[in-house]
Parts: structure tokens; sequence; C-alpha cells
């Protein structure tokens, strides 16, 4: 009986080194992913400023002007006027890999207009990030790579029934969370935003010109809610209240992610999983996957010792929470009630 233990042991632990093995690679993967991750045997060229500025006159400058302030004579007329590459405040932030594709195979790759079109094969690889590298020098503040989000080249997550750009409402635009999510501050569901809000902004920002906003003037006209597909869902017998950590002055990204940098919305890992039980049955060192009740609690625990910066998934700069405002719970009956 007692041998019979002991193999029980061992093989658990030997589970657990093997699936802490797998996870720790899985991780390296997916933190490749996030930053400007290269195709596997593709080296991408070492761009060419000069040859990109020869480029982008020929091919560019009609539309976007000279300067690459939108002001060319062949926009003049176009319902969406051409992107002000020269706005560092707007472009800084997208990475090459999305510039990349919105000259190779048009803007409406990334969600926007398609009134320009793809140049690829009309240019070369090499020439279209040429030509990215010279718009680059255009930028009005300078462009710094430091802060260039981590936008993953590989889209996850679910496909919804309009291409909802977070990068670019959020990310280049930096509309806050909470403009579209306005129940996040003040009752339990952040909730969706109405298409009535979406159209406070689009019945006048790309109304024509741009195929995913015409799908939401179809809804608009149709009086049809839009079917977005949820991501992220706490299990039913557990209530999560979104205005007491919003209050608190808990970020938004702390369980959702770097949601500016995501250009389809995806929770990665959430809830009960066999690898993560096995790690914990082991004792292999495991961070608790997202919307577990291992995680919220470890998340209370660090939050009133003040210990916040030992969680890796809690965003940088550490958020400032208000003492007066909160106490992290870990009663039972605070969620299953």
């Amino acid at each position: 009986m007692r041998f019979g233990r002991f193999v029980l042991t061992i093989a658990v632990l030997v589970a657990g080194i093997v699936i802490g093995f797998l996870g720790w690679s899985q991780n390296s993967t997916a933190k490749t992913e996030l930053g400007e991750p290269k195709e596997a045997g593709h080296e991408r060229p070492n761009p060419n400023v000069a040859g990109g500025k020869q480029v982008y006159v020929q091919y560019c400058a009609t539309c976007h002007g000279e300067a690459g302030k939108g002001d060319g004579p062949g926009g003049a007329n176009l319902p969406i006027k051409p992107q002000n590459l020269a706005d560092g405040r707007v472009m800084n932030v997208l990475p090459d890999h999305m510039l990349v594709r919105a000259i190779g195979e048009g803007p409406q790759s990334i969600g926007l207009s398609n009134l320009m079109p793809p140049f690829r094969p009309t240019l070369s690889d090499k020439q279209i990030h040429d030509v990215v590298a010279y718009i680059r020098t255009l930028a009005d503040p300078p462009f710094d790579p430091k802060g260039v989000l981590p936008v993953s080249e590989k889209r996850e997550g679910p496909v919804q029934p309009i291409f909802f750009s977070h990068v670019i409402h959020a990310g280049s635009f930096k509309i806050d969370c909470q403009y579209c999510h306005t129940g996040a501050r003040r009752s339990a569901a952040a909730s969706l935003p109405s298409v009535e809000r979406c159209m406070g902004c689009h019945k006048i920002v790309a109304a024509l010109g741009n195929p995913e906003v015409q799908k939401l003037h179809g809804y608009w006209e149709r009086k049809e809610a839009i079917p977005w597909v949820r991501v992220f869902k706490v299990p039913e017998h557990a209530k999560f209240v979104h205005k007491n950590h919003i209050q608190a002055g808990l970020p938004c990204q702390t369980c959702h992610g770097r949601i500016e940098a995501m250009e389809q919305v995806t929770g990665g890992v959430t809830g009960q999983t066999l690898v993560n039980d096995l790690k914990n049955l082991a004792l292999v060192p495991n961070e608790p996957n997202k919307l577990t009740m291992g995680w919220c609690i470890e998340c209370h625990r660090a939050a009133n010792g003040g210990q916040l910066a030992s969680l890796s998934w809690i965003p940088k700069p550490l958020p400032k929470l208000s003492k007066e405002k909160f106490n992290a719970p870990l009663e039972c009956v605070t969620c299953h009630h």
C-alpha cells in the first residue's frame, strides 16, 4: 500500500515537472508573439530610408502629401481624408508589421478604409519596409521604438461580426475604456457600448469608405444590436462587481490584459484547466489562470499587503490604489452569495 502511494507520488511529481516545462515553453512563445515576432525562416529586410522616400514620392505623396500630412491633391475629394502620417501621437504606437500590412494588403486589412489600394505585388517587401522606415522620420513628436504597442502579428480570439480594432481606437486614438464601457465605474457589469454610442462618432467619422463602419450602419438602420461574441466570463456561481475594482484604482488591463494592443480581443488561457490543477498538485511553481478563484485571491492578498509588484500580470506602472475606498475581501460570501 505504501509502495503504491510512493509510486503515485513520484508519477505526479514527474508529470508536474513535464507540465511545468511545457508551460514554460508556451509562455516563452507567447512572450515572443507579443512583441515583433519573425515568421519562421523569414528575415525582415533591412530598411533603407532614402529608398523609402523615393517610393513614397512616387506612390504615396499624391494622396498623403509631400510631408505626409494627408493634404495631397489626390485625396482632396475622398470621403475619408488620407491619414496624417506625420501625426506621431496617432502613428508612433503602431508596430511596423501593422503598417506593412496596411500598405501591402490595404488599410482594410487592419480595420480601416478600403479607399487606398493594396500595393503588393506592385511594391516588393523590401520597398514596403523602406516606406515604413521613411514614414517614421516624418513623425511629430519624433518616433520612439520604446512606445510601440506589443501587438501580436497572429490574431487570436473569436472573430467578431465587426472587425473592431482596439489597437486603433484605444491604442492609437487613446479612447478611454470607460467611454465605451460605461457600466464599469458604476455597476457590476462593464456593459457593451450600444449601437447608438458607436454611431455617435461614426455618423461623421468614416461614415463612408470603410466596410466595417458600413456594417455598423447596417445594424443601426435595422435597429438591431450587434451580436458580439463574448470573450471574458466568470462562472455563474461567482459574482464579480466591476465598479468596486475601478473605484479602488485598478486599471482595466489588470484583468483583461493589454486590450489596447489587441486587434482582435482574446482572453488568453482563462478558467480552470487540467494542466493548472496538475501543477498545483505536484507543487510546481505556478501562476494561476485568469478568472480562477486562486487568481483573484492571490491578487486580493497582494493588494492588501502592498505587494502588487510581485504579480506578473499587473500592468506597469503599478496602480495607485485608494486605501480609503478599498479593502480586498477574502471571505467566501463576497463572491459566492
